[in-house]
């Protein structure tokens, strides 16, 4: 039962292959889209963000940082930007 409701997986406390790995794994879970978030003052975000537009993520949950290199890229696959 789907009502409408999304996950997002917070990437601050990941490494960017723990990022891919999660993302991956989330994936093998569901078929139903989800997120990231991404905090660009946090070490490591940008490169999460990029794992993120690598995979295709649906929806990137951006916040504290100029983000539109960000969205341009994922709006380039028809993702959303939070």
């Amino acid at each position: 039962l789907h009502i409408g409701g999304i996950g997002i997986l917070a990437t601050g406390p990941l490494s960017p292959t723990e990022t891919r790995q999660s993302i991956q794994r989330i994936r093998k879970l569901t078929d139903q889209p989800f997120g990231i978030g991404v905090t660009l003052l946090m070490p490591g975000a940008k490169e999460n963000a990029l794992i993120g537009i690598e995979e295709q993520v649906p929806l990137l949950n951006v916040s504290l940082g100029k983000s539109d290199w960000i969205a341009e890229r994922v709006h380039d696959y028809g993702g959303k930007i939070l």
